[in-house]
């Protein structure tokens, strides 16, 4: 990874993380960065015995690699490289600004903001993110419109 330049891109299930991975890829494509894709596992939230609660964290765990890999498939479909995969355990923004501190060069952060015109939230990440950490923040943080097409984005990249 040594003088590698990296866009980091979340891998969860929301519709715009395919925008926000093909932006990415698009940059990737233009200017030799490679792509890290990283997905979070939050803790659990509920009162149950310890066995009950290893086969959720399990259920939890099966389903972020899931997510993770279709990523990674879509990234190396596009670039032809494999992305660096993380998948980390803890509250989201908490473990996503230790990521970025412990990786050096990654240099920029990818989202999507959410298409839906009902809601006047661009998504929980983002909000959390330049509401309450954008200045703690050591990378700056591009916001793609979720409603971008490839066409879109072909055009802007």
């Amino acid at each position: 990874m040594i003088n590698d330049r990296y866009i980091l891109v979340i891998a969860d299930k929301s519709l715009e993380m395919n925008i926000a991975l093909e932006y990415a890829c698009a940059r990737s494509k233009k200017t030799g960065r490679k792509i890290i894709i990283a997905t979070f596992i939050e803790p659990l939230d509920v009162l149950t015995t310890q066995g009950v609660t290893e086969i959720m964290k399990n259920e939890a765990r099966e389903e972020a690699e899931k997510i993770l890999h279709s990523a990674a498939t879509m990234v190396k479909d596009s670039t032809g490289s494999m992305p660096i995969l993380y998948t980390r355990e803890g509250e989201i923004i908490s473990e996503l600004k230790k990521l970025i501190e412990e990786e050096e060069n990654i240099n920029v952060l990818v989202l999507a903001a959410s298409a839906n015109e009902k809601e006047k939230n661009p998504g929980p990440i983002i909000n959390a993110l330049v509401t309450k950490e954008i200045s703690t923040l050591r990378i700056p943080v591009m916001i793609v419109p979720g409603n971008f097409s490839k066409e879109h984005i072909s055009q802007i990249t």
